[in-house]
């Protein structure tokens, strides 16, 4: 079977999942963005066809759609995907729209993928297993903090022209519930209620909040704190699992994994593989790849897809109760 993809936005994400499709060995591929300079980019770089116009493309020229655009469009590239009965991959969301449609519809034949990348990340895999194998022994905590600084994040771009400064769609309202797809992953659990702080702290020059702090209980019993931040100078991304027998420490740009036993000696440090970003980006492209394989592998009936919107939706759910936690300064159960 020779699939035949379109990808909706050609930014940031819309050029590296053509990257991953072509890592992948898959060519056909047709882009869609209404800016020429993108389209222009995408053709030149990557030698696939665009169009400037949705209506320039017909449901029977594509098989699969990956919609790769601000998260505030994603409810109607959702609906347009079941309504044509198309396969699609969706980058991570900061709202339910299109989930009505999506649940209404599982049975339907198609593969409905949300994005799950780093379940598909070296180092989280080998975290995954350690815990799994009790080498802190039972998890009763954890704390994390995922940091950079925002106008970092895209440096060839005007941060205040780009949806992650927006007050609905803002880096924090993203990357917390992104951040929950593979730590509870780790906690082998979800949250059952939340408290904490989401708001904007400094003088970046934008309506979205800046910094969500979150203290998580759950439904396994495990304590989390999870801090994310889009003012941090230095790009960070720090856990520490506590266990009965020890403690887990990784810090994402240490490349290391360290083990501690329950006398607090460190007994293990383990190597983690670099990876190979793309030329301009920080984040390797492997885990990439490897996540868009899983949703070639679902359409293949290779395997099923690894994460679904029914967990997916706990974790906006979360964030929704975070804020209306914050708003009420009360805990607030998730439900």
């Amino acid at each position: 079977m020779n699939l035949r993809f379109f990808i909706v936005g050609l930014g940031s994400m819309g050029k590296r999942r053509i990257r991953n499709l072509l890592a992948n060995n898959e060519k056909n591929i047709i882009g869609f963005n209404p800016s020429p300079e993108r389209r222009k980019e995408a053709e030149e770089k990557y030698g696939i066809k665009t169009v400037d116009d949705l209506k320039k493309i017909r449901p029977e020229d594509f098989d699969v759609l990956i919609i790769s655009s601000p998260p505030d469009t994603h409810g109607d590239y959702i609906r347009y995907a079941i309504s044509h009965k198309k396969h699609f991959f969706v980058e991570h969301p900061t709202y339910t729209d299109g989930y009505e449609e999506i649940f209404k519809n599982k049975n339907s034949g198609i593969i409905m993928a949300p994005s799950s990348t780093l379940r598909h990340y070296a180092p989280i895999k080998m975290i995954k297993d350690f815990l799994q194998k009790g080498r802190i022994g039972k998890i009763l905590a954890f704390q994390y903090h995922m940091g950079q600084y925002l106008p970092d994040w895209h440096p060839w771009e005007d941060y205040r022209e780009v949806y992650f400064s927006k007050k609905e769609t803002g880096a924090c309202r993203e990357m917390l519930p992104f951040e929950l797809i593979w730590l509870n992953w780790l906690m082998e659990s979800a949250p059952s209620e939340v408290s904490g702080i989401i708001t904007k702290v400094s003088d970046l020059d934008m309506d979205a909040d800046d910094i969500a702090l979150a203290v998580l209980k759950y439904e396994n019993g495990i304590l989390g704190s999870v801090l994310i931040d889009v003012i941090s100078r230095k790009a960070v991304r720090t856990l520490r699992v506590l266990g009965t027998d020890g403690v887990l420490d990784w810090e994402r740009f240490d490349h290391q994994i360290k083990i501690y036993d329950a006398g607090s000696k460190l007994t293990e440090v383990v190597s983690v593989p670099k990876g190979n970003p793309e030329k301009g980006y920080v984040n390797e492209e492997e885990m990439y790849n490897d996540e868009i394989k899983a949703f070639l592998n679902a359409i293949y009936g290779k395997s099923p897809y690894p994460f679904l919107f029914e967990e997916n939706l706990k974790n906006l759910k979360t964030l929704f109760a975070l804020e209306e936690a914050f708003a009420s300064k009360t805990y607030k159960s998730i439900v």
